[in-house]
């Protein structure tokens, strides 16, 4: 008997959820409806600062029931502060504690900076917290994540807190000790004027982005119960890794990255070193300005659901991922200590043949254990790797830049930026790797296959044995480098350029070059093949 009312009571939740995801756009109108109500009388009451009065409030049971209906329905993304059981006592003393740590939060950046003012912040940020918030008030598992990437303040707060570093609340015994706290009392009131107006200006741009403030507040001041639990017309982007719940076990809190420093800035990014643990690693992020880039986010956002797939031993090995808002989203990764190819292949081309680091054969100096074979070996296994997914994924960028040395020398690609998974009736030429490195077909703009990796690595090969960027010669003739571009784009979709080798190149080395050189996509080797033919050529060298 009670195994069957057991499947009676399965089968009845099943028939729910059936008939409510599909009217979660009625849901999201009865919110409006109800988050309007709150101005009036009725439900005056009925706000997270006054919670006894909300629960003492027979009308916002409606509130209550709307979460309840809300919160395992539909999109998590949408489901902020909804608590279905918010008048449980543990709950509401937890609501109490949320209250006081979001308006300590949202004026830290009008206070001092100290380890108290940022209690409330951390509050919030604290994965117990969170935890409790879900089994406690039924709060869905990423609602308080949703919550403070949608309140500004509250995002501002964290962003002082965790990249500012706190000064110590001790009061100095000495006349000297207390100079010292004067003068840093005085920096971080500088520190904190400087907040201050970054945050101000920051909310005029915020009041001009979104449609609503996404902590509503009402005429009488103070949270409603249904503030945060989303705006389906809101800023946020498809796909939103920080609600996968497959990613979410990557996540690394930002207090555990410690000593980061600047390694490189680019165009749309910026990467630093830090320690996560015992391990050094490279943690990327977008620049500010990319950051408020809604395609760019996506783009980042494609980018690190992808490295989180990979795992090979010649593919940078992805490490997790870290924010506290969404325009602080961080991927981290193994750090490669000795850098890119590129830039040893530059120091190379300033040397004298026989002083250099790279060669093709194990003469190799000294100084590095690795030649010029091994490193072209070693992404033509990651090419494997890649090309071996169904459906596949090509590089697309693949050029020295995006090979890195690790401390045993060990090549491995990286940079999966504008890398993709392939499918047949698409035409890809929208965010394409830099021009010298790209394949006839996919500079006509036409479909393309993993056959343009193998043209790069082509390309590649012709970097490690000239030590010179592909074409440089040919750019150098022209003061205007868009042109240039456009001229080699134009000759090698026409077949009548093509990168140029030394005469010290292993003649075996030039023949599988022109092979992956090839015009025709199909007459350039599989990856398969090209690893093959390359480690046996290395072999024998």
């Amino acid at each position: 008997m009670m195994q069957r009312g057991v499947m009676l009571l399965a089968m009845a939740v099943a028939a729910t959820t059936a008939q409510t995801t599909p009217n979660c756009s009625a849901l999201y109108e009865q919110y409006a409806d109800l988050s309007n109500a709150t101005k009036t009388p009725t439900l005056a009451n009925c706000r997270l600062t006054t919670i006894d009065a909300y629960c003492s409030t027979p009308a916002c049971s409606q509130i209550t029931n709307l979460a309840a209906t809300i919160v395992p329905s539909c999109p998590i993304t949408n489901t902020g502060l909804l608590l279905p059981k918010i008048c449980d006592a543990t709950c509401k003393t937890l609501v109490a504690t949320f209250v006081k740590a979001v308006g300590d939060c949202q004026t830290l950046p009008l206070k001092l900076m100290s380890a108290d003012n940022c209690r409330g912040c951390r509050k919030l940020n604290s994965t117990s917290f969170q935890s409790d918030m879900v089994s406690s008030c039924g709060q869905s598992p990423t609602g308080m994540s949703f919550f403070i990437e949608r309140d500004s303040k509250v995002s501002q707060g964290m962003l002082i807190c965790t990249q500012a570093p706190l000064p110590t609340d001790t009061v100095a015994d000495s006349g000297n000790g207390s100079t010292m706290y004067v003068i840093i009392g005085i920096a971080c009131a500088v520190l904190a004027i400087l907040a201050a107006v970054i945050y101000k200006l920051k909310a005029k741009n915020d009041a001009a982005k979104h449609k609503f403030d996404y902590i509503n507040e009402t005429e009488a001041g103070g949270m409603t119960a249904l503030d945060n639990f989303g705006n389906p017309d809101g800023f946020r982007v498809a796909n939103d890794i920080r609600f996968d719940e497959e990613l979410s076990q990557f996540r690394i809190p930002q207090n555990e990255i410690q000593n980061v420093s600047l390694l490189v800035k680019g165009g749309y990014g910026v990467v630093f070193h830090a320690s996560f643990g015992k391990d050094e690693v490279a943690m990327k992020q977008l620049l500010p300005s990319k950051a408020k880039d809604h395609n760019a986010i996506q783009e980042f956002m494609n980018e690190i659901r992808l490295c989180a797939r990979l795992e090979h031993p010649k593919i940078v090995k992805f490490i997790g991922i870290s924010w506290s808002t969404l325009h602080d989203l961080a991927v981290l990764s193994e750090f490669m200590s000795r850098g890119d190819v590129s830039t040893l292949l530059k120091k190379d081309v300033k040397k004298s043949e026989g002083h250099r680091l790279l060669h093709w054969n194990s003469g190799c100096s000294r100084e590095c254990s690795t030649t010029k074979g091994a490193i072209a070996a070693d992404i033509a296994d990651a090419l494997v790797y890649l090309h071996s997914f169904q459906p596949t994924i090509i590089h697309r960028d693949l050029k020295s830049k995006n090979v890195l040395l690790g401390d045993d020398w060990t090549a491995k690609l990286s940079d999966f930026g504008i890398s993709r998974v392939t499918t047949v009736e698409e035409s890809m030429t929208s965010n394409i790797g830099t021009v010298a490195w790209i394949a006839p077909e996919v500079l006509t703009g036409g479909r393309y296959t993993e056959k343009a990796d193998i043209y790069s690595f082509g390309v590649l090969l012709s970097e490690l044995d000239t030590c010179e960027v592909p074409y440089s010669n040919m750019s150098g003739k022209s003061k205007d480098a868009q042109f240039s571009n456009a001229r080699i784009a134009m000759m090698v979709s026409e077949g009548t350029l093509r990168p140029a080798f030394s005469d010290r190149i292993p003649e075996a080395i030039h023949d599988l070059a022109q092979e992956c050189l090839a015009f025709d996509p199909a007459e350039r080797p599989a990856a398969m093949t090209l690893s093959y033919k390359i480690h046996t050529i290395v072999k024998n060298l």
